[in-house]
């Protein structure tokens, strides 16, 4: 039985603001706090690799762009709800007995902030980069993914290509989100089909 991976940022929460979704946050973050959002995205940008390792906490980023972390996480939440469709797919995979999980390049404390508000995804694994001190798309972060999964029969669902195509070079079966992804997704993974087909 396939186990599956959902990316976050793009799939789990979609892109409302892209294409440039972090200079959109700062943009539309600028109009509560007394910043230029070109200044705070850059700051961000600096440190988004270390953030998204780990080596970089929540708390530091919001020190460096001198906002409160209570109210940006307040703020931040808002302004990333998740998708209720992809949350009830989530939902009848766990009932038909798959092993869920995120795979995600993702600061853990904005990922901690999205399982509190949506309890199904406590019931996922989690392979996240600030964790595992590796990222998408290295082989090493597929590597570890796949030892948490505890399965060698991987389904992972991603917005970015190179993501998507280092995943099926590793061996896992990829999609990349794109129009029309949610209804071929459930054609083939939810609608009692008993063979799947690569997407």
């Amino acid at each position: 039985m396939a186990a599956f991976y959902f990316d976050v940022g793009g799939v789990l929460i979609p892109d409302k603001l892209a294409p440039d979704n972090a200079l959109n946050v700062f943009r539309q973050l600028a109009k509560r706090y007394i910043f230029n959002p070109d200044d705070a995205h850059a700051t961000y940008v600096k440190l988004q690799r270390s953030l998204d390792l780990g080596a970089t906490s929540l708390t530091d980023l919001c020190t460096a762009l001198r906002i409160e972390q209570k109210a940006f996480e307040r703020d931040w939440l808002a302004m990333h709800p998740v998708d209720g469709e992809v949350i009830r797919i989530i939902e009848r995979l766990l009932a038909n007995g798959h092993s869920l999980g995120l795979a995600t390049n993702f600061c853990r404390r904005l990922l901690d902030l999205l399982i509190e508000k949506t309890p199904v995804l406590s019931r996922l694994s989690v392979c996240c980069s600030s964790d595992v001190g590796l990222v998408k798309p290295s082989t090493e972060f597929f590597s570890r993914a796949t030892e948490i999964m505890r399965s060698q029969e991987i389904v992972f669902i991603d917005d970015r290509r190179v993501n998507v195509e280092a995943a099926r070079r590793f061996g896992w079966t990829a999609l990349q989100t794109s129009e029309g992804w949610l209804a071929r997704f459930k054609n083939t993974y939810i609608a009692g089909t008993q063979s799947y087909q690569i997407l």
